[in-house]
Order: structure tokens, then sequence, then C-alpha cells
């Protein structure tokens, strides 16, 4: 392997081949850019004439007969170093060789594909006889060669080629813009082979690491592989003088650690993951920095003896800790959990955060005392956020294997806290800034949840007032992509139509019905709502709160307004909380059950075919029907899904069961329940029909009911306020494929969302501030 010699040879093709995740990231830079060069020479003509001229300027002065004489040397030059770096992987890195070949055809192919695209308008320069393939072979060759293996090849062919390139351009056979596309489909293919075949690793073996070890007068005597993170390899040695740890950055892997602490950075803010180390080399100097940092202030750890090159790989020794992970401790640790906080506080009174507390980084030492491993996350200078959170997850370490009030008590002896601190740190007790072996291990536990309700005791303090640790939540950009996604199709179909002459052709009597329909579903609503509820509630003020929601949606999903204004408004009337929740959730899931099933229905007969005497539905219905049936009995048969609809659905259920048998054994609030049901969906249905022949346009009822009901459900998924986005593409998208014009659904789209989102919101909001100031909400 390289760095075993010169003299080491590599199998034809070896059975242990790596993909670096840098070559993947280089590729997609390289055809992005090679993409945006091809679409910019196609949609703006004139962008060779400047590179052009600016080639002209630049070289056009010197002799044609001197720049003939460059261009044979450099050509030569060329032809050398790749004879050369063949000849070399030939000789030891014959894998590498067929690569290099490889790369060099699907260069050439590349080449011709562009002077084939853009040569036939002149796009790639004047001259007939063009330098865009050969100079993507060359760099193809050279790229598919990994002359990263080989780096005494790479400045001679950085040189031939570069000169190479300026005598093209000199002599007219290459311009600025056909050079960048030469050199980025050379670039490209030479990435594409590499990608999908991968390379030989150029990390070392365990022959050469104890070759290099040795060399350093640390002789061992066996390695034995330990657990590692992709970046990098993790061996036990032992040696005359004690057992080492050796770390092995691998240099196939560089940029890894790098991308996983951007994405903390992206997840969460500066202030809990601190300033990542930009190589692997720097966070391993870090580690020993940070580790030599605790020993002086008298807390054991780690420590680094010596670090080596092996190579382009780095090697970092180290003595272990002997001793046990707290993970692995027997009997009851609680005596040495409070030596554990009193060691913590000595790192945090050093300036240091540890950043990884878990229990396999906590060492129990044979002499009593407590140590701490795995210093890669550490942090010197640290902020007292880091330093916060590193009791955390000490505290939640603690708790797992001593107990909620055992952990609390360890840190109240070994730490020392004050009451203040000790609110603050139950607020800061959340999963989202645990390690992840730490948030793996208590993720189906109510650790977390004992600890922080230990911590807040009598003061009733809660995670609300932690500070804001998350950066850009998940559901902030799920909104923002559905949002932008939505606003994007809809004005893409809007320039499509004339709106202002629908407008005017429309018949406005047919709007009042849409919004009389509108008013309609509240009226529903509160009836669905009276249903389920344990005690008698007017009817006015039922559906005054339900005029109230078309307010709230307008900043909250769809379902979670009503929600969360229903209980509060049944929680004002003098029912128990739990109770409220329960009448709700009762009175959504019957809704959900009707309404699939109307849906169902009308799905049924809306296909039915009008020549058939029996009432079947059409082979398409059919067939969609029985997919989505299998689907749902493959994806609920699976033990991931059953999981989490057991997690899920139980506590749900025991909610609810109770106040749906009660609703299930009275007539008449089950009367009610579907009266209102009905009425809800059937204004909406009214308010669309009504929509729809303001424009000339008309569906039947079974297809009609099916659409809305339809982009209805889309829309309560959607995380957006009021579905907004989601509802109104749907309901486009599902009335132009039933045959209406795409005019006539795009107005009449626009103005049921009108009659039944924006013009109830001036008296939904009229109807909250009514509601709070008699105090019924």
């Amino acid at each position: 392997m390289a760095g075993g010699g010169a003299g080491r040879r590599i199998p034809f093709w070896p059975r242990t081949r790596v993909r670096r995740p840098a070559d993947a990231v280089r590729l997609a830079l390289a055809a992005g850019a090679l993409l945006v060069l091809v679409l910019l020479a196609v949609r703006v003509p004139g962008v060779p004439t400047p590179g052009i001229a600016l080639a002209d300027a630049v070289l056009g002065g010197l002799p044609r007969t001197l720049l003939s004489v460059a261009n044979g040397v450099a050509s030569l030059g060329v032809l050398a170093v790749l004879g050369a770096v063949l000849l070399d992987a030939l000789r030891h890195r014959r894998f590498t060789a067929v690569s290099a070949v490889l790369a060099c055809a699907l260069a050439v192919g590349l080449g011709e594909a562009a002077e084939w695209l853009l040569g036939g308008e002149d796009l790639l320069g004047p001259a007939e006889d063009a330098a865009v393939t050969p100079i993507a072979a060359a760099v193809g060759l050279l790229v598919g060669g990994d002359l990263q293996r080989r780096p005494r090849w790479s400045a001679p062919a950085r040189v031939a080629l570069g000169a190479a390139l300026l005598c093209a351009l000199a002599l007219g056979s290459l311009t600025l813009l056909s050079g960048a596309v030469a050199v980025l489909a050379g670039a490209a293919a030479g990435l594409t082979v590499r990608v999908l075949l991968g390379v030989v690793p150029a990390r070392p073996d365990e022959e050469r690491i104890r070759a290099v070890l040795a060399a350093a007068g640390l002789p061992v005597t066996g390695l034995r592989p330990l657990p590692h993170p992709p970046e990098s390899l993790r061996y036990a040695a032992a040696s005359p003088g004690g057992d080492l740890e050796v770390t092995v950055v691998d240099p196939d892997r560089g940029g890894v650690s790098l991308a996983r602490r951007a994405v903390s950075l992206l997840r969460l803010r500066s202030s809990v993951v601190g300033r990542p180390a930009l190589t692997l080399r720097g966070q391993l100097e870090r580690e020993a920095l940070c580790a030599g940092i605790a020993r002086a202030a008298d807390v054991p750890a780690p420590a680094v003896l010596t670090m080596l090159s092996a190579g382009p790989a780095l090697l970092s020794v180290a003595r272990p800790l002997p001793g046990t992970p707290l993970s692995a401790a027997d009997g009851d640790p609680t005596a040495r959990l409070r030596a554990a906080f009193a060691a913590l506080r000595r790192v945090h009174r050093a300036g240091l955060s540890h950043g990884a507390l878990n229990p396999d980084s906590v060492v129990l030492l044979p002499d009593g005392g407590v140590g701490f491993t795995g210093w890669q996350s550490a942090q010197p200078a640290a902020a007292e956020l880091q330093r916060e959170l590193d009791v955390v997850a000490l505290l939640v370490s603690a708790a797992v294997h001593a107990g909620v009030p055992g952990a609390v008590a360890a840190l109240r002896a070994g730490y020392g806290s004050e009451p203040a601190a000790e609110v603050r740190l139950a607020a800061l007790a959340q999963p989202l800034v645990l390690p992840p072996p730490l948030r793996d291990a208590v993720r189906r536990t109510g650790v977390v949840g004992d600890l922080r309700t230990e911590l807040a005791g009598s003061t009733g303090a809660d995670h609300a007032t932690a500070p804001r640790l998350e950066r850009v939540p998940l559901r902030t950009i799920v909104t923002v992509a559905a949002a932008t996604i939505a606003a994007y199709v809809l004005a893409s179909q809007l320039s499509e139509v004339s709106l202002a002459s629908a407008l005017s052709a429309a018949r406005w009597e047919w709007l009042a019905v849409a919004v009389l329909g509108s008013a309609v579903t509240y009226v529903g609503a509160a009836l669905i709502f009276q249903a389920f509820v344990p005690i008698d509630l007017p009817l006015a003020r039922t559906t005054l709160v339900q005029v109230a929601t078309a307010f709230v949606t307008l900043v909250t999903p769809p379902t979670v307004g009503h929600v969360g204004l229903g209980i509060r408004y049944l929680h004002r009337a003098g029912v128990p909380l739990a109770t409220a929740a329960a009448s709700v959730a009762v009175s959504q899931l019957v809704t959900v059950v009707v309404t699939v099933a109307v849906l169902l229905a009308c799905s049924w007969v809306s296909g039915v075919s009008g020549t058939r005497p029996a009432l079947l539905p059409s082979g398409e219905v059919l067939v969609v029907l029985l997919a989505a049936t299998a689907v749902l009995v493959v994806v609920a048969l699976l033990p991931p899904t059953r999981r989490l609809l057991h997690r899920r659905v139980e506590p749900l259920l025991r909610q609810t069961l109770p106040q749906l048998l009660a609703a299930l054994t009275q007539p008449r609030r089950l009367g009610t329940a579907v009266l209102g049901i009905l009425l809800l969906n059937g204004g909406y249905v009214l308010a669309l029909d009504a929509s729809l022949r303001a424009f000339s346009a008309s569906l039947s009822l079974p297809t009609l009911v099916v659409v809305y009901l339809a982009a209805s459900t889309i829309g309560s998924a959607a995380p957006t306020p009021g579905g907004l986005g989601a509802v109104e593409a749907a309901l486009v998208g599902a009335l132009t494929a039933t045959g209406v014009p795409v005019t006539a659904a795009l107005t009449a789209v626009l103005a049921f969302r009108t009659a039944t989102f924006w013009l109830p919101a001036p008296f939904g909001w009229l109807a909250f501030l009514v509601l709070q100031r008699r105090q019924h909400i």
C-alpha cells in the first residue's frame, strides 16, 4: 500500500477499496459548474466573445512562431507527464492505471459531446480545430489516476497542463469558456470513475503502523481494532511500557468530521457546539491540548505521548486511563458519582467543556478516583452554557445508572449547586443537546423528564425558561419549503390566465352562495363540538368559538388552532383539562372517520360507469383502491410501524375511548355529530360548487365531494397556517384533472379560498376579542 515503500505492489484488482466523500463533493461541484457553463453558452450566445477579446488582448501580441514552438513543447510535456503517470501506475498501482484509462475515455466522450453541442454556433471559439477534447482527456487521465497518492507528479502535471492551456488560448484553439468546459469535463470524468470504482485506501496497514511506532521508540507487540468514528481508526496496542491507544486519521475520509460539525452548527447554535476544528489534524491537536489542561487541573485524562506521520496519514498515540467505564460498572456507583461531579467541577474551573460526556467516557479508576476520556468535542475557553450542558449530560448519565435522586444528590455533593442553578439545569435537560450515544440510551425512557421534575422541585419551573438551543427548527424549514413550492406552482399557473377578464365575467350571485356555504360550516363545527362534551353548551357561543378559529388558523397549522382553542374554551366552561382534551380528540376522531367514509363512498360512486347495470366502479378505481389497500396493509405489518402505532394510538384510545363509548350509547349525541359533520363538509362543498358555477363551470356532486375532501386532507397534513398554498395547489390540480379549464379552476379556487379562509378571518378576530373579553377563552 502507499506509504509502505516504493517496491511494494498492490494487486491488479484490490478487494479493499474506498469511496472518498470528498470525491463525491468535488464531482457534484464540477458537474454543476459544467452544466451552468453549458446552459450559459447556449442561452446567452455572446458569452464567448469577451473570452476571445481578453485572450487576444493579453496573448495576441506574441509572435505566432514563438507561440507555435511553445505549444509544441507544452504538448510534449503533457504527453511526457501522462506517460510517466501511466508507467508509475502500471509498476506500483495497476488498478489506478485502469481507472485512469477509463476516466480518459469518458473525458473524450464528454469533450466530443461538448464540441458537438456548442461548436455548431462557434460557442467554443472561432477555431476550426478546437482543443476541448485533448485537454479534457488529459485532465480526465490525471484525475482518474489519483495523483493524491503520488504527489511528486502533481506539480509537473499542473505546470504542463497550464502551459498547454495558455498556448491554446493564444493560438485561438480555445477560449476562456471552452477551456473551462474542457477542464471541468475532464475533472468530472475522472471523479466519476473514482466515485464508481473507488480508490485504493491510503491509510496505513497494521504492519506500517507498527513500523512507524517502533521508529519513534514505541514498539508494540500487537494491535487490536477498537470501535471508531468514520473518519479515523483506533487500535489498542500492547507495549513494554504499558497499554497504548493509537488513533489513525484516515486520509481518505478527510472532511467527514468537518461536515458532521457543520451539520451540528446548522442544527444547534454555536454557543452549544462551540467552534469546530477545520481539519482532523486540528481536531487531534485540540483533543491533546484539552486533555493536557485537564491533567494539569488534577483530572485524570488520557496522556497523548506523540503524534506521528505515516505517509498521508497521521497517528496519535495516547496512554489510556486504567479503569472501568461507568456503563460497565458493578454495584452502586453513587459514591463514585460524587467524585465524577467534583472532577467535572475542576474541568470547568480550568475553562474547559468536555462536550461529549456519556457513560462510556466516565471512567472509574482503581484508586477510587474518576477520570474522563473522549475529548474529541472538548472546547477550551468554554462558555457558561457549554459547561452547563456538560453538567446536564453527566446528570443524565448518572441517572441512568444510579437513579434520578442519586444523580441529583451526587450533583449537590460533588459539584455544588444553588436552587436557581438547578432550575436552569432543569430547563436545559432536553434530549436535543445530549451526546448521540446518551440520547439513544434514554430515548424510550422517562429519565430526562424525571430529572427535570426532580431539579425543578417545588418551584414549578419547566423547559420554557431554557435559552433557545436550536438554530432553525425542522418545522420552520418544512413550512418555508412547502409555502415556496406552493407559491411557485400557483404563480406559474396564474401566469397562464387573465384574471381580470375572468373576474369581469363572474356571476356574483353564485359568489354570495359560496359565502353562505362558508357560514354554514361554522354551525356544523359547533354541532360536532357539542355532541361530545359532557356539559350543555349554548349553540350560539360555541358557533362563535368556531368563527374565532378562522382567525387562529392564520398563524397556526390547520388542526392545531382548532384543537387548542377548543380545549381552552371547554376548560373555561368548567370542564377538567383532561376531559376537555379527550372531548376535542373524540370530536376530531369521529370527524375523520365519517369524512373518510364519505370520501370512500363518493370515490366509489364517482367511478361508476353509466353503461353498467350494477353499481360497480370502473377498473381504474378498483386498481387504485386495491393498490392503496395493499400498501397500507404491508406498511402496517412492518414492526417499526406497529411499534409506532402502538406508541401513538394506545394513549389516544385510553384517553378518548370512554368519551367515545358514552357518545355511541346516546343516539341523540351521535345524530348531532353526524348532522354537524354533514353540515361542515356540505357547506364547503356548496361553497366550492358555487365558486365553480360563478365562472361557468361545474362538476357532478360525487366528484366534487372527492375533490374537496382530498384537497382538505392535504391541507390538514401541510404544516402551513390554514394549509395555505397546499390546499390551493391540490384543488387546482384536482379540478383540472377532472376536466375543468385552467382559467375557471384557478379563479374558482381563489374565490373559494376567499369565501372560506380569508373573508372569515376579520370576523374571527372580532369573535376572538369578544370571547376573550367575556372570559370564555
